[in-house]
């Protein structure tokens, strides 16, 4: 019985109704016409597209900040490393290395999203072109 409620959770998750919060937006009507079909279409297409711009400027801007703190501590490094001692420099090194971590992963995270958007909006597009709500008879419920 656990696996199984398990399995159900999992679908549902799954089985997101992308458009329920653009038929919410029109009053979830019962039935709707042929241009209430495509414009909730073309809504869900945007939106994915612009969640997914957001989050790529999000990871880039992050990237953009994180190499520009990397810059100002080399700057800094440049200008106080005649007087530093052993341990200030070993720090300043550690934070080199961790700052540089924190870029490669930033690069990987923002050219998956990039890989993974492509494939993401092809399952959007064949879910929005199987749903029978977008299809004649234009039935909601």
């Amino acid at each position: 019985q656990q696996k199984a409620d398990e399995e159900k959770r999992k679908k549902e998750i799954h089985d997101v109704d992308y458009l329920a919060p653009f038929l919410a937006a029109i009053g979830n009507p019962v039935r709707i016409n042929v241009q209430q079909a495509q414009q909730l279409r073309v809504a869900a297409q945007r939106d994915f597209k612009d969640r997914s711009i957001r989050k790529a400027n999000l990871m880039q801007a992050r990237f953009e900040s994180e190499i520009q703190e990397l810059i100002s501590k080399q700057q800094w490094y440049q200008k106080h490393q005649i007087g530093m001692s052993k341990e200030d420099e070993l720090e300043y090194q550690r934070l080199c290395q961790e700052a540089q971590f924190r870029l490669h992963i930033l690069e990987e995270r923002l050219k998956r999203h990039k890989e993974l958007a492509t494939e993401k909006y092809m399952q959007l597009e064949n879910k929005l072109n199987d749903d029978s709500r977008l299809k004649e008879p234009y039935t909601i419920r």
